[in-house]
């Protein structure tokens, strides 16, 4: 089996240490009665380095999200390009909106690599979900649901995940995208270079862009707001629940220097459902 000491390039005397060098035989036996689940693959990995997230997930709609991305940079640089004979304003509100919708895709694309574990996320992690985050604070949100509200399904976790689930719309949307670029290019005409698509036909193209920005930019935009949401109960309960094990330094700070009248009143209403419950 690899040994991991080995990738660390030690190179001392460890005599040198002298008997700061052996643990006490209460560390030796806690470390052989608690060993971490290393198993001969993640050991072998570790050896290898260079651990790629990528090995070990994928985003289930990381395929439809790239073809999507390139129909619409084909319509971008179609409608950016091509002179219209009969719908040139329209054909300018389908450039902006069809950029747009790029923007949107990239940013749905990201947030669902987040949510795959393919990204390790370091910054905004309070208001971006990412696996990691999602899960965590989702198994924590589902305890504190499951008292107050009797919630006892995943809704907690998977409610900053729901752009994962989305895969049928994503491959229907990429149908219309597609025909839409093939309508584009069948229209160009031979003699001078130009589509010759009417108003109307370019309109209906710019609201099937329209409504493929709204959706994307809905589902990610939704999985924030809940993460957000779902960060701040998780802190706030963290506050509050914090009075449920006060020990006697900060009880008598509280009722003598500290605490607010709402707090004492508070405290006694938890005292009397401790001793209400104690006695049924």
């Amino acid at each position: 089996m690899t040994s991991l000491f080995g990738k660390l390039g030690f190179n001392f005397d460890t005599n040198r240490f002298g008997d700061a060098q052996y643990l006490s035989p209460q560390a030796q036996a806690f470390l052989n009665t608690a060993p971490l689940r290393i198993d001969p693959w993640m050991q072998s990995d570790i050896a290898n380095g260079n651990i790629m997230m990528t090995n070990y997930y994928k985003n289930p709609l990381g395929n439809v999200c790239n073809t999507l991305i390139s129909n619409t940079n084909s319509i971008v640089i179609f409608a950016n390009t091509v002179a219209f004979d009969f719908a040139q304003a329209n054909a300018n509100g389908l450039f902006e909106s069809a950029n747009t919708l790029l923007i949107e895709l990239q940013q749905f694309k990201s947030h669902t690599d987040n949510l795959s574990g393919l990204t390790v996320m370091t910054s905004n992690t309070d208001t971006i979900p990412s696996l990691d985050t999602a899960t965590t604070i989702g198994n924590q949100l589902l305890r504190i649901l499951s008292t107050t509200d009797k919630i006892q399904n995943t809704t907690p976790m998977l409610g900053s995940m729901t752009s994962l689930y989305v895969s049928t719309e994503l491959n229907s949307n990429n149908t219309i995208i597609a025909s839409d670029f093939i309508t584009l290019n069948n229209a160009v005409s031979l003699s001078n270079g130009n589509c010759y698509l009417s108003a109307a036909q370019v309109d209906t193209i710019n609201n099937h862009v329209n409504v493929l920005r709204d959706f994307v930019n809905l589902r990610r935009t939704s999985d924030w707001q809940f993460f957000s949401n779902a960060t701040l109960i998780v802190t706030d309960t963290m506050k509050l629940t914090s009075f449920n094990a006060i020990g006697n330094t900060q009880n008598n700070l509280i009722y003598s220097l500290i605490g607010t009248d709402r707090l004492k009143t508070d405290l006694a209403q938890s005292a009397n459902i401790t001793a209400n419950t104690a006695n049924t």
